[in-house]
């Protein structure tokens, strides 16, 4: 199933949480969402996103959204790699099979995003904060990406990712939530 573009339902997502609970979409119908599909569980960019994603969820929770993060790794990779000494406040779902992925129409890296100059200046920002690296993880090509579930389950914001860096903003998805 191919996702439709803005304005029209947002595909189905029917995954299991951190903890083995089931968990959907529509669960939450009535209010708005914020879905961030996350990268390989060694992911710097995707590291970054999670924490400014933390730091913003004051912000988020006085527009009334809910966070749901999406991973294709194992929790426990998930957790000893990108989350590790993150107080986690938002739900954390997993795909082992990616077939939420494909439904929402992300794909997989291709050769293009090795050769993007942001890439390389993006990795030497990161590297000049000190961050230590996240080590190595499978499945290294699953992009992730970013989007805006209004509160009548219609998809109001896309952001699928290109390369490793081109995440959306914050204060990018937190224009689109507030002006919903």
């Amino acid at each position: 199933m191919r996702p439709r573009g803005l304005g029209a339902p947002a595909p189905p997502l029917e995954l299991l949480t951190a903890a083995g609970e089931p968990w959907s979409l529509a669960r939450v119908r009535g209010r708005n969402v914020i879905l961030s599909f996350l990268g390989p569980a060694n992911c710097m960019f995707c590291r970054a996103h999670v924490i400014r994603l933390i730091q913003a969820r004051d912000r988020i929770a006085d527009t009334g959204a809910e966070v749901v993060l999406i991973a294709h790794h194992d929790p426990e990779l998930m957790m000893s790699k990108m989350m590790h000494s993150l107080n986690l406040p938002f739900t954390l779902l997993f795909d082992k099979t990616r077939s939420a992925y494909q439904r929402w129409g992300l794909g997989t890296v291709g050769v293009k995003a090795f050769v993007r100059p942001g890439l390389y200046l993006e990795m030497a920002r990161v590297l000049l904060r000190r961050e230590k690296s996240l080590g190595r993880a499978p499945d290294q090509t699953q992009m992730g990406g970013d989007f805006v579930v209004d509160r009548d389950g219609r998809l109001v914001f896309a952001n699928r990712l290109r390369s490793f860096h081109d995440r959306a903003k914050v204060e990018d998805l937190l224009a689109v939530v507030e002006k919903i």
